[in-house]
Protein backbone atom coordinates (compact mmCIF):
# COMPACT_ATOMS: atom_id res chain seq x y z
CA UNK A 1 0.00 0.00 0.00
CA UNK A 2 2.83 2.41 0.85
CA UNK A 3 4.61 1.79 -2.47
CA UNK A 4 1.33 2.24 -4.36
CA UNK A 5 0.72 5.54 -2.56
CA UNK A 6 4.25 6.76 -3.43
CA UNK A 7 3.78 5.79 -7.07
CA UNK A 8 0.43 7.59 -7.27
CA UNK A 9 1.90 10.70 -5.64
CA UNK A 10 4.86 10.78 -8.02
CA UNK A 11 2.63 10.14 -11.01
CA UNK A 12 0.32 13.00 -10.05
CA UNK A 13 3.16 15.53 -10.25
CA UNK A 14 3.58 14.93 -13.96
CA UNK A 15 7.38 14.78 -13.56
CA UNK A 16 7.34 10.98 -13.39
CA UNK A 17 4.75 9.38 -15.68
CA UNK A 18 4.07 5.75 -14.87
CA UNK A 19 6.04 4.54 -17.91
CA UNK A 20 9.12 6.46 -16.73
CA UNK A 21 8.77 4.95 -13.26
CA UNK A 22 8.72 1.47 -14.78
CA UNK A 23 11.73 2.20 -17.00
CA UNK A 24 13.62 3.63 -14.01
CA UNK A 25 12.99 0.52 -11.90
CA UNK A 26 14.06 -1.79 -14.74
CA UNK A 27 17.26 0.15 -15.45
CA UNK A 28 18.22 0.46 -11.77
CA UNK A 29 17.66 -3.26 -11.22
CA UNK A 30 19.82 -4.03 -14.25
CA UNK A 31 22.56 -1.68 -13.03
CA UNK A 32 22.50 -3.36 -9.61
CA UNK A 33 22.74 -6.78 -11.25
CA UNK A 34 25.80 -5.70 -13.24
CA UNK A 35 27.51 -4.07 -10.25
CA UNK A 36 26.95 -7.14 -8.08
CA UNK A 37 28.22 -9.41 -10.86
CA UNK A 38 31.46 -7.59 -11.72
CA UNK A 39 31.92 -5.35 -8.65
CA UNK A 40 31.52 -1.95 -10.34
CA UNK A 41 29.75 -0.01 -13.12
CA UNK A 42 26.25 0.65 -11.73
CA UNK A 43 26.43 4.33 -12.69
CA UNK A 44 28.43 3.66 -15.87
CA UNK A 45 25.61 1.45 -17.15
CA UNK A 46 22.62 3.10 -15.54
CA UNK A 47 23.29 6.76 -16.33
CA UNK A 48 23.25 6.62 -20.15
CA UNK A 49 20.24 4.30 -20.15
CA UNK A 50 18.26 6.64 -17.88
CA UNK A 51 19.19 9.56 -20.14
CA UNK A 52 18.01 7.64 -23.20
CA UNK A 53 14.51 7.13 -21.75
CA UNK A 54 14.17 10.87 -21.18
CA UNK A 55 15.30 11.44 -17.58
CA UNK A 56 17.59 14.43 -17.01
CA UNK A 57 21.15 14.11 -15.72
CA UNK A 58 20.51 15.35 -12.17
CA UNK A 59 17.47 13.11 -11.65
CA UNK A 60 19.31 10.11 -13.12
CA UNK A 61 22.15 10.68 -10.68
CA UNK A 62 19.79 10.82 -7.68
CA UNK A 63 18.01 7.65 -8.83
CA UNK A 64 21.28 5.73 -9.00
CA UNK A 65 22.88 6.86 -5.74
CA UNK A 66 19.63 6.32 -3.80
CA UNK A 67 18.82 2.91 -5.28
CA UNK A 68 22.36 1.63 -4.70
CA UNK A 69 22.60 2.88 -1.09
CA UNK A 70 20.97 -0.20 0.54
CA UNK A 71 23.13 -2.51 -1.56
CA UNK A 72 26.28 -0.61 -0.53
CA UNK A 73 25.27 -0.63 3.14
CA UNK A 74 24.58 -4.35 3.08
CA UNK A 75 27.95 -5.00 1.40
CA UNK A 76 29.80 -2.92 4.01
CA UNK A 77 28.10 -4.83 6.79
CA UNK A 78 29.01 -8.17 5.20
CA UNK A 79 32.62 -7.03 4.73
CA UNK A 80 32.89 -5.14 8.02
CA UNK A 81 35.84 -7.25 9.20
CA UNK A 82 37.83 -6.10 6.15
CA UNK A 83 37.41 -2.37 6.91
CA UNK A 84 39.93 -0.19 8.71
CA UNK A 85 37.84 2.92 9.38
CA UNK A 86 40.93 4.98 10.15
CA UNK A 87 42.08 4.74 6.53
CA UNK A 88 38.68 5.92 5.26
CA UNK A 89 38.45 9.26 7.11
CA UNK A 90 41.01 11.31 5.15
CA UNK A 91 39.99 10.14 1.64
CA UNK A 92 36.28 10.51 2.47
CA UNK A 93 36.82 14.05 3.78
CA UNK A 94 38.61 15.07 0.59
CA UNK A 95 35.95 13.44 -1.57
CA UNK A 96 33.08 15.17 0.25
CA UNK A 97 34.97 18.49 0.18
CA UNK A 98 35.20 18.27 -3.62
CA UNK A 99 31.49 17.50 -4.08
CA UNK A 100 30.38 21.18 -4.30
CA UNK A 101 32.70 21.70 -7.28
CA UNK A 102 31.08 18.74 -9.03
CA UNK A 103 27.53 19.89 -8.23
CA UNK A 104 28.35 23.36 -9.60
CA UNK A 105 29.63 21.64 -12.73
CA UNK A 106 26.42 19.62 -12.92
CA UNK A 107 24.36 22.84 -12.87
CA UNK A 108 26.42 24.08 -15.83
CA UNK A 109 26.07 20.81 -17.76
CA UNK A 110 22.28 20.83 -17.15
CA UNK A 111 22.09 23.99 -19.26
CA UNK A 112 23.40 22.10 -22.32
CA UNK A 113 21.28 20.40 -24.96
CA UNK A 114 20.25 16.76 -24.45
CA UNK A 115 22.57 15.65 -27.26
CA UNK A 116 25.55 17.46 -25.70
CA UNK A 117 24.83 15.90 -22.30
CA UNK A 118 24.66 12.42 -23.87
CA UNK A 119 28.00 13.01 -25.56
CA UNK A 120 29.52 14.30 -22.31
CA UNK A 121 28.37 11.18 -20.46
CA UNK A 122 29.70 8.98 -23.28
CA UNK A 123 33.09 10.68 -23.00
CA UNK A 124 33.16 10.10 -19.22
CA UNK A 125 32.34 6.41 -19.71
CA UNK A 126 35.08 6.07 -22.33
CA UNK A 127 37.62 7.69 -19.99
CA UNK A 128 36.43 5.46 -17.15
CA UNK A 129 37.02 2.33 -19.21
CA UNK A 130 40.52 3.56 -20.11
CA UNK A 131 41.31 4.24 -16.44
CA UNK A 132 39.94 0.83 -15.39
CA UNK A 133 42.29 -0.85 -17.87
CA UNK A 134 45.25 0.17 -15.65
CA UNK A 135 44.00 -1.57 -12.49
CA UNK A 136 46.66 -4.28 -12.62
CA UNK A 137 49.51 -1.77 -12.42
CA UNK A 138 51.13 -1.39 -9.00
CA UNK A 139 51.02 2.18 -7.66
CA UNK A 140 53.90 2.28 -5.18
CA UNK A 141 53.36 5.86 -3.94
CA UNK A 142 49.55 5.77 -3.95
CA UNK A 143 49.45 6.45 -0.19
CA UNK A 144 51.35 9.74 -0.58
CA UNK A 145 49.11 12.66 0.56
CA UNK A 146 49.44 14.33 -2.86
CA UNK A 147 48.03 11.32 -4.71
CA UNK A 148 45.31 10.79 -2.13
CA UNK A 149 44.18 14.40 -2.65
CA UNK A 150 44.32 14.06 -6.46
CA UNK A 151 42.53 10.69 -6.50
CA UNK A 152 39.72 11.46 -4.08
CA UNK A 153 39.39 15.10 -5.07
CA UNK A 154 38.82 14.09 -8.69
CA UNK A 155 36.48 11.33 -7.54
CA UNK A 156 34.41 13.84 -5.55
CA UNK A 157 34.15 16.17 -8.53
CA UNK A 158 33.08 13.30 -10.78
CA UNK A 159 30.55 12.17 -8.17
CA UNK A 160 29.01 15.62 -8.05
CA UNK A 161 28.85 16.17 -11.78
CA UNK A 162 27.79 12.69 -12.92
CA UNK A 163 27.69 10.11 -10.12
CA UNK A 164 30.35 8.11 -11.99
CA UNK A 165 33.17 8.46 -9.47
CA UNK A 166 34.47 4.91 -9.14
CA UNK A 167 37.37 4.64 -11.65
CA UNK A 168 39.93 6.86 -9.83
CA UNK A 169 39.25 5.04 -6.55
CA UNK A 170 39.32 1.60 -8.19
CA UNK A 171 42.70 2.45 -9.72
CA UNK A 172 43.95 3.60 -6.28
CA UNK A 173 42.85 0.56 -4.25
CA UNK A 174 44.12 -1.90 -6.84
CA UNK A 175 47.36 0.08 -7.15
CA UNK A 176 47.87 -0.45 -3.41
CA UNK A 177 47.32 -4.18 -3.87
CA UNK A 178 44.35 -4.40 -1.53
CA UNK A 179 42.73 -7.80 -1.21
CA UNK A 180 39.42 -8.21 -3.05
CA UNK A 181 37.33 -7.94 0.14
CA UNK A 182 39.32 -4.99 1.48
CA UNK A 183 39.04 -3.15 -1.85
CA UNK A 184 35.29 -3.70 -2.11
CA UNK A 185 34.71 -2.73 1.52
CA UNK A 186 36.71 0.47 1.06
CA UNK A 187 34.88 1.43 -2.15
CA UNK A 188 31.40 0.72 -0.77
CA UNK A 189 32.23 2.76 2.36
CA UNK A 190 33.28 5.67 0.13
CA UNK A 191 30.01 5.52 -1.79
CA UNK A 192 28.01 5.59 1.45
CA UNK A 193 29.99 8.48 2.95
CA UNK A 194 28.98 10.98 0.27
CA UNK A 195 25.25 10.17 0.08
CA UNK A 196 23.81 12.64 2.63
CA UNK A 197 26.12 15.57 1.69
CA UNK A 198 25.39 15.00 -2.00
CA UNK A 199 21.61 14.84 -1.56
CA UNK A 200 21.70 18.03 0.55
CA UNK A 201 23.80 19.86 -2.06
CA UNK A 202 21.52 18.71 -4.88
CA UNK A 203 18.42 19.81 -2.93
CA UNK A 204 20.01 23.22 -2.32
CA UNK A 205 20.82 23.62 -6.02
CA UNK A 206 17.83 21.97 -7.72
CA UNK A 207 14.98 21.95 -5.19
CA UNK A 208 12.26 19.40 -4.46
CA UNK A 209 12.68 17.42 -7.70
CA UNK A 210 15.49 15.66 -5.85
CA UNK A 211 13.02 14.14 -3.37
CA UNK A 212 10.68 12.97 -6.14
CA UNK A 213 13.64 11.07 -7.62
CA UNK A 214 14.42 9.64 -4.16
CA UNK A 215 10.81 8.39 -4.03
CA UNK A 216 11.09 6.62 -7.38
CA UNK A 217 14.41 5.06 -6.34
CA UNK A 218 12.76 3.84 -3.14
CA UNK A 219 10.23 1.95 -5.26
CA UNK A 220 13.07 0.17 -7.02
CA UNK A 221 14.90 -1.05 -3.89
CA UNK A 222 13.23 -4.52 -3.62
CA UNK A 223 14.03 -5.16 -7.30
CA UNK A 224 17.56 -3.78 -6.90
CA UNK A 225 18.29 -6.10 -3.98
CA UNK A 226 16.84 -9.13 -5.78
CA UNK A 227 18.88 -8.34 -8.91
CA UNK A 228 22.01 -7.85 -6.81
CA UNK A 229 21.52 -11.27 -5.21
CA UNK A 230 21.27 -12.87 -8.67
CA UNK A 231 24.32 -10.95 -9.84
CA UNK A 232 26.41 -12.16 -6.93
CA UNK A 233 25.56 -15.76 -7.79
CA UNK A 234 26.32 -15.27 -11.49
CA UNK A 235 29.61 -13.56 -10.69
CA UNK A 236 30.71 -16.46 -8.49
CA UNK A 237 29.73 -18.96 -11.17
CA UNK A 238 31.31 -17.31 -14.23
CA UNK A 239 34.34 -15.73 -12.57
CA UNK A 240 36.20 -12.49 -13.24
CA UNK A 241 38.11 -13.83 -16.26
CA UNK A 242 35.00 -13.83 -18.48
CA UNK A 243 32.93 -11.09 -16.91
CA UNK A 244 35.31 -8.14 -17.04
CA UNK A 245 36.01 -8.33 -20.82
CA UNK A 246 32.27 -8.64 -21.53
CA UNK A 247 31.56 -5.67 -19.24
CA UNK A 248 34.20 -3.51 -20.91
CA UNK A 249 32.84 -4.31 -24.36
CA UNK A 250 29.32 -3.33 -23.27
CA UNK A 251 30.61 -0.12 -21.69
CA UNK A 252 32.49 0.79 -24.85
CA UNK A 253 29.34 0.23 -26.89
CA UNK A 254 27.36 2.49 -24.54
CA UNK A 255 30.08 5.16 -24.64
CA UNK A 256 30.30 5.16 -28.44
CA UNK A 257 26.50 5.16 -28.79
CA UNK A 258 26.30 8.25 -26.58
CA UNK A 259 29.17 10.01 -28.32
CA UNK A 260 27.76 9.29 -31.78
CA UNK A 261 24.13 9.91 -30.77
CA UNK A 262 23.58 12.96 -33.06
CA UNK A 263 24.74 11.02 -36.12
CA UNK A 264 23.01 7.73 -35.23
CA UNK A 265 19.65 9.48 -35.41
CA UNK A 266 20.04 10.15 -39.09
Amino acid sequence: MLLEFIAQTLNSTGDFPFSIILWSILILATAAFIQATVGFAAALFGLPLLLWVGIDLMTSQVLIITAMLPQNMFAVWKLRHSIDYREIVFPATIRIGALPIGVAGLALVMSWSAESINQFVGLLILLAVIVQSFVDIEWKNADHPFWIIVTFGSSGILQGISGMSGPPMVLWVHGRRYSADRARAFLFAMYISNFIPQICLLHYKFGTTVWQAVGVATLSIPFVLASAALGLRLGSWLGDRWLRPITYVCLLMLALSSLLDPWLKW
